[in-house]
C-alpha cells in the first residue's frame, strides 16, 4: 500500500456489499454507503489513509444497521439501544456517534418513548405510576425526561378509578376472603403491587368498600 483498486464486485450473498480488488488480490468489503460516500471506484489508490477511513466508515455502517434492527422490532430508550450494541461488541466510540446521530434526526427521543411507554402501561397493562417509574428509570432514561412525562400523563388521570376498576375485576377473587381486614389488606398490596401510590389507594378504598364491603 498505495495499492490500486482495480475492480469492485457485487457480493454474491449480500447485493449491498462490495469488494474491492487489485488484480485478483481481495482488498477489503464495503458498503453501498461506505462505497459512495467515499468516493470509492477502478483506478482510486489506496492510501493507508484512506484505507483507515473506509475501515472506521464499515464500524458505523455495521453499528447503525445493528441499532436499526433494533429499533424495527420496538421503540427502545437511547440506553437500552446503547446497552445492546456493547454487548455485541461494537465501539464505544462509534456507538456513542450514531447514536448522536440517531438523536438528531429524530430516530431516538426518550421523551416520546417515554410517553408511549407511560400510556401503553397504564392503558393497556393498567400499571400504576411508581411502577411506570421504576421500570423508565431501569431504561436509563433520565430523570428529569420522567417526572415531566409522568406529571403530564397523570395530572389528568383519575388513578382511583383505575383501581377501582381492577379491583371490581378480581371481585370474586377478593371476596373468596370472608375477612374485611384481610380482604382490605389483600386488595392494597395487590394495588401497591401494581404500581399505584399509597395516596391513590387511600383515595381508592371508599369506592371499593361499596363494591366489596372493605
Amino acid at each position: 500500500m498505495p495499492i490500486q483498486i482495480t475492480e469492485i464486485r457485487t457480493q454474491k450473498k449480500n447485493s449491498n456489499r462490495f469488494s474491492l480488488y487489485h488484480e485478483k488480490i481481495f482488498l477489503i468489503g464495503v458498503s453501498t454507503t461506505t462505497l459512495t460516500d467515499l468516493s470509492l471506484q477502478k483506478g482510486v489508490i489506496l492510501t493507508p489513509s484512506l484505507f483507515k477511513q473506509i475501515e472506521q466508515a464499515e464500524k458505523t455502517h455495521a453499528t447503525k444497521e445493528a441499532a436499526f434492527r433494533y429499533l424495527s422490532r420496538r421503540d427502545h430508550a437511547s440506553f437500552e439501544i446503547k446497552q445492546k450494541l456493547q454487548k455485541k461488541g461494537y465501539s464505544s466510540d462509534v456507538i456513542e456517534s450514531v447514536l448522536d446521530e440517531l438523536s438528531n434526526k429524530g430516530y431516538l427521543n426518550d421523551q416520546n418513548f417515554s410517553i408511549k411507554f407511560i400510556t401503553e402501561k397504564s392503558e393497556l397493562n393498567r400499571w400504576g405510576r411508581k411502577k411506570i417509574e421504576s421500570e423508565l428509570y431501569k431504561k436509563g432514561i433520565h430523570q428529569k425526561i420522567i417526572q415531566q412525562t409522568l406529571n403530564s400523563y397523570f395530572d389528568n388521570l383519575s388513578q382511583d378509578q383505575i383501581c377501582l376498576d381492577l379491583v371490581i375485576k378480581r371481585k370474586r377473587h377478593f371476596l373468596r376472603e370472608a375477612d374485611p381486614y384481610k380482604r382490605k389488606m389483600k386488595i392494597y398490596n395487590y394495588l401497591a403491587g401494581r404500581g399505584f401510590t399509597s395516596s391513590d389507594i387511600r383515595k381508592a378504598m371508599p369506592k371499593i368498600a361499596v363494591e366489596l364491603d372493605v
